[in-house]
């Protein structure tokens, strides 16, 4: 048989896949069952490669988009792609590069595919479920996101599509190929010898018996129930409303009203949308403050445009503030604020110390001090893309051996606030000196 590998992955296992689609895909396939030679394949995949990793967009917002397009299988690796596939370990590397990668601070999933295999597809939308909460995972279905598909979609934290699109087609589907007639036909006669009653179970050279067909029916509903379950989670619906879909697809305006999507919006407006929602806040004067007392080393990374919005932070904060025309309620907002700003402080510096000194920090100092310094990240999150990111490359560079002579300062909610500002700035200009520099002492918090 030729592509055996192929067949066994078409016929007689469970697809989350459009019908359409399937037949499609058939139609490619069965056209090379008689070629004496296999076609040459297509380049290679766009958007996958041989270790499941690939390159994204970033746009000038910090949005990583990740595209998923075309039929989707568990891996792509030497299959022809003239059908078009997309990897689920691809997806997967990219979503997890995505959220260790520094410069990204939201993903957009660009989903336009019919759908396709389901092994290996619910730990993927498990996978994009739990690291929304690490940074933000939005999708658009631009312009279908239909099985599969849409398993992936609905497990991020957001989900658009546009006017023309669709989603849906919540199911399962599993076809057997019995072509002993064509056999016959063509002279060939099989003879299986084999141990165990279902072990030809599904064979194409075979009609599908009533056992076996029952088999396969169990397997399809099995896999339905955990498709209908993890899409109720990840959109907050009840089971028996994706149950009522009964697979079929719905247009932009069903999806909304029934709880399957968030919006009707084209491209641009939802990746706009989420760079505004990603874009890093300033809350308080003193939260920034605090952060710029533990960075006054410059960090390398961060361009002249983001520590400028860094330093004017706290006058654009005050302009902002409406003046009082009474007094006594001008007193009392000033000691409001001013406690706001010293509660704001104790509780940055915490994060920053957590992040700073946690475990995984050891080895990856440059990636812990950008995402204590530049991202809003609690600590529980900053630790988390700690874990999963690489430990960077040791340096001999001035900046290292300053650092290594000093130590973290002690931060934290039992430290008087006096106490730990002057740890922080003794710090700092013990690492100025090392490098040469004196410390400007009209430069504060």
């Amino acid at each position: 048989m030729k592509y055996p590998r192929l067949w066994s992955r078409l016929y007689n296992t469970p697809l989350a896949i459009g019908f359409d689609k399937l037949r499609v895909i058939e139609g490619v396939f069965r056209k090379h069952l008689d070629a004496l030679h296999l076609d040459e394949p297509l380049a290679a995949l766009s958007r996958s490669d041989t270790n499941g990793r690939s390159s994204y967009a970033v746009s000038g917002g910090g949005v990583a988009v990740i595209p998923v397009q075309g039929t989707l299988v568990q891996r792509s690796s030497g299959l022809d792609a003239e059908s078009g596939l997309t990897s689920y370990a691809s997806i997967g590397a990219q979503i997890r590069e995505a959220m260790a990668d520094t410069q990204v601070r939201a993903v957009l999933m660009e989903i336009d595919s019919p759908g396709g295999e389901v092994a290996g597809l619910f730990d993927l939308a498990d996978t994009i479920y739990q690291v929304r909460s690490i940074k933000p995972v939005w999708a658009i279905a631009n312009e279908n996101a239909y099985s599969a598909a849409y398993a992936i979609a609905s497990a991020a934290e957001r989900l658009t599509l546009p006017r023309s699109a669709g989603v849906g087609s919540i199911g399962v589907v599993a076809m057997h190929m019995d072509q002993s007639a064509r056999d016959a036909k063509q002279g060939y006669v099989y003879t299986p010898v084999f141990a165990g009653t279902r072990k030809i179970d599904g064979s194409e050279h075979f009609p599908l018996t009533p056992e076996a067909k029952s088999s396969l029916q169990s397997e399809v509903d099995r896999l339905y129930g955990l498709f209908v379950s993890t899409v109720a989670r990840n959109r907050n619906v009840d089971a028996s409303v994706v149950r009522a879909t009964e697979a079929g697809w719905l247009n932009p305006q069903e999806a909304v009203a029934t709880g399957f999507a968030d919006g009707i919006a084209t491209f641009a407006e939802t990746l706009s949308e989420l760079e505004k929602r990603a874009a890093p806040s300033v809350t308080t004067t003193g939260v920034r403050a605090a952060a710029h007392n533990v960075s006054q080393i410059r960090n390398p990374n961060m361009d002249n445009a983001q520590e400028a919005d860094m330093n004017a932070a706290p006058e654009i904060t005050s302009a902002t503030e409406p003046e009082n025309t009474s007094h006594d309620t001008a007193v009392n907002a000033d000691a409001l604020k001013a406690e706001g700003h010293r509660d704001g402080r104790v509780t940055e510096r915490e994060r920053i110390a957590a992040i700073l000194n946690a475990t995984e920090a050891e080895g990856r100092t440059d990636l812990a001090r950008s995402l204590a310094t530049e991202t809003d990240l609690d600590a529980e999150s900053a630790i988390k893309v700690l874990s999963s990111a690489p430990e960077q490359p040791k340096t001999g560079g001035l900046l290292n051996a300053a650092m290594a002579t000093v130590d973290n300062p002690v931060v934290g909610s039992d430290t008087p606030e006096n106490e730990e500002d002057t740890a922080v700035e003794a710090m700092t200009a013990r690492a100025l000196s090392t490098l040469g520099h004196k410390p400007n002492p009209n430069q504060g918090a």
